[in-house]
């Protein structure tokens, strides 16, 4: 890749830092198969993105609520949703960081396959070769099945986690995704084993990091909502390492801003508890 783009790329002020180095340089690189990216949240203005559309859809969503008509509250919800649809598209697809990030994926001869988990809240999946994408959509229409099925027979122990992230309970499913997503096997299985035992992966990561005397190797801490099986894994060093010295290669700016990136990703997973906290009380009030 020509430093000059990159450069360019770094410094673009409509895509985090974040997603310009570990989702599009490091796909771009072919140190990743695939990355990640939700949409809106992890665009620059994605909670002024959201909190328009749910200004929007207030007075519609509270009119439901009172709804007691079984026949017309599902017709309601229907048109609700083909509604919050159009607006994903005006508010978040119209918006010019969403632009920037689709110039920015094919100035980079980068693929995308962008995936509906909700009308408002998109999964932008970047990749280069076809091999990748059928792994991909096999993932996501079984991804569907998951969610039917805990539609039908809800686990309430699971909470409501399991309607929107129905795949976060099915080992098999999370094995293929993290090693699609160029994680380290050890790491993968151990994150699919705390959910396929009833563990809270995010806890477990946070309370190792506490129970160390000092901050372990940043590189372990690979890329953002990614937990090591370990603070201390090689596999997970090594690879950040790589991913490290790789991008200071192409550009000694995307390795400066990567060591950063490491950092504040283990200062997140040091957070864990306080974020999950805050997600499971958002769901509360959904």
């Amino acid at each position: 890749m020509n430093p000059s783009d990159l450069k360019e790329l770094l410094g673009e002020p409509l895509i985090p830092k974040r997603v310009s180095v570990e989702n599009l340089m490091l796909v771009a690189l072919e140190l990743r198969p695939c990355s990640q990216t939700t949409i809106p949240a992890e665009l620059p203005s994605g909670q002024t993105m959201g909190e328009r559309i749910d200004t929007r859809f207030k007075p519609r969503l509270e009119r439901l609520r009172l709804m007691h008509d079984q026949k017309d509250k599902l017709r309601e919800i229907s048109q609700i949703r083909k509604s919050m649809a159009e607006a994903f598209d005006d508010i978040v697809e119209g918006s010019n960081e969403y632009r920037m990030l689709t110039m920015w994926t094919k100035r980079l001869g980068l693929k995308v396959d962008q995936v509906e988990v909700r009308p408002t809240l998109h999964e932008y999946y970047l990749y280069r070769d076809k091999v990748t994408l059928k792994e991909l959509q096999r993932l996501m229409q079984e991804r569907g099945k998951l969610r039917l099925e805990a539609v039908k027979k809800p686990d309430p122990s699971r909470g409501q986690l399991q309607f929107a992230y129905p795949e976060e309970f099915n080992g098999s499913w999370i094995r293929r995704m993290g090693r699609l997503l160029g994680y380290p096997d050890c790491c993968v299985d151990r994150y699919a084993s705390d959910r396929e035992q009833g563990v809270n992966a995010e806890a477990r990561a946070a309370s190792q990091l506490k129970e160390l005397s000092s901050d372990p190797n940043p590189h372990a801490y690979l890329a953002s909502y990614f937990f090591p099986c370990s603070p201390t894994c090689q596999k997970a060093r090594e690879k950040g390492e790589l991913y490290h010295e790789k991008l200071s290669e192409a550009l000694p700016e995307a390795g400066e801003a990567y060591e950063s990136i490491i950092w504040e990703n283990l200062e997140r997973v040091r957070r864990q508890p306080e974020i999950i906290s805050e997600y499971l009380n958002r769901l509360k009030g959904l």
